[in-house]
């Protein structure tokens, strides 16, 4: 594989996937790319077009302001606008030093999202992303840690972090949705130990921060902008085990004792609570035995796949655009499949996050080499050899409506107009299948 996105945050991705660092790194990357990620004049544009209250926190002193007093509210004629970012009110929060949160930009922002989409491609899980901008000589948020790993990319200005220790090993979600901040005491030994970790961060400058570690950041006297990339869910063994527990409680027939209602007034009698914990305990064990591993495999696989962002299409396009021909050029996009799997006859199995295209024969064969090269260089139906025009143009339009190929052209500066579609809600999969 090809770390396009990884590459631009960690010197050696190979190294990064196969042993992620436990304790806290900093590498200093070019700039380029991930400084333009997201800037002072991206985040105007985002506010001065409308963004959701949904996706904005907005922290003063460290504590969240209330909505209410960014918003339109009341003050909007269009009830349906109530809710969105009144840019005016977050000029006065920032001018008192309030840090300004963007959660979920990878789902509004194009170079965000773009950039998400590849990186979870190459690492095989969900990535999320949230910008915050900090005013100069302003603590965003006090020391609190996360229960996954993040990459925290420097993209304007510059801001100090201290990274301290875990409180506790492998923190849960339940963990930390609670209470994620060190206790009175541990605030206390801070203030007369040093961290695990002082760096300044620049443009450019990448910070990972192990699950569990506590980390506060400070922007230094010029504002600060920085874009958090997190893996999300994070897939632990405790929660392969919720999902198990989820599967016996379907309505198959060898699991339905599970369902059955508890006695009454356990809560007075622990002797009869114990019997029956033990009770639910061998059920357990015999219900268990009886999963069928492969197929519950194959189901969470799909779960997780859900999780991933959509390949990024123009649904007015390709609905409603010059029609694909046979001269149209086209170019791969990876990060639109989950997996690439080969079958008997030749046959090719193009997983996307919610739904599979099967080809076969030379297109299939086409399509992989294609995609072994990087899948960079435009081609058109007509360079697929050894099918017939009008089958190669109907396969190009099944791979263009669902994303996983699109046509080359310029870059545009995201925006909110720019969002990330949805695929459209029926692709068939036969449409995708060419006959040798």
């Amino acid at each position: 594989m090809r770390y396009r996105a990884l590459a631009k945050l960690v010197p050696s991705p190979e190294e990064f996937l196969s042993d992620p660092p436990t304790t806290p790194q900093v590498w200093s990357m070019p700039a380029g790319e991930l400084a333009g990620l997201l800037d002072l004049e991206g985040t105007d544009e985002l506010l001065r077009d409308g963004v959701s209250a949904a996706d904005v926190r907005i922290v003063l002193d460290g504590r969240e302001v209330p909505p209410a007093d960014y918003t339109w509210g009341e003050r909007s004629l269009e009830p349906s606008f109530a809710g969105h970012v009144r840019p005016g009110a977050v000029t006065g929060l920032l001018d008192r030093g309030a840090t300004l949160v963007l959660d979920n930009i990878h789902r509004y922002w194009r170079p965000v999202g773009d950039f998400c989409r590849g990186l979870a491609h190459e690492v095989g899980t969900a990535t999320t992303a949230t910008a915050f901008l900090t005013p100069p000589d302003n603590t965003g948020f006090p020391y609190h840690f996360d229960e996954r790993g993040n990459v925290l990319v420097q993209t304007v200005g510059s801001k100090t972090w201290r990274v301290r220790e875990q409180p506790f090993p492998d923190p849960l979600p339940h963990e930390t949705n609670h209470d994620n901040g060190p206790t009175a005491a541990q605030l206390e030994r801070f203030a007369h130990e040093p961290a695990a970790l002082e760096v300044t961060l620049h443009p450019g400058d990448v910070l990972w921060i192990p699950r569990g570690w506590l980390h506060s950041g400070t922007a230094t006297d010029e504002p600060s902008v920085h874009v958090t990339i997190g893996f999300v869910p994070m897939l632990t063994r405790h929660w392969l085990a919720e999902q198990l527990v989820r599967h016996l409680g379907s309505r198959k027939g060898e699991f339905t004792g599970l369902r059955a209602e508890l006695p009454w007034g356990l809560a007075r009698d622990t002797g009869r609570l114990t019997e029956v914990t033990d009770e639910v305990r061998r059920e357990l064990t015999e219900a268990l035995a009886r999963v069928d591993s492969a197929a519950f495999a194959d189901g969470v696989a799909r779960l997780v796949r859900g999780g991933y962002h959509e390949p990024h299409v123009a649904p007015v396009a390709a609905a409603l655009g010059p029609a694909v021909d046979a001269d149209a050029l086209v170019v791969l996009v990876p990060e639109s499949l989950f997996d690439m799997v080969h079958g008997d006859g030749g046959r090719l199995r193009l997983d996307l996050a919610d739904r599979s295209l099967t080809l076969q024969g030379p297109a299939a064969r086409f399509l992989a080499a294609r995609w072994g090269q990087g899948g960079q260089v435009p081609w058109c139906a007509r360079d697929i050899p050894g099918v017939t025009e009008e089958a190669a143009v109907t396969l190009i339009r099944t791979l263009h409506r669902a994303g996983i190929v699109r046509r080359p052209a310029p870059e545009r500066r995201g925006s909110p107009r720019d969002l990330p579609s949805h695929l459209p809600e029926s692709v068939d999969p036969e449409s995708g299948r060419s006959e040798p």
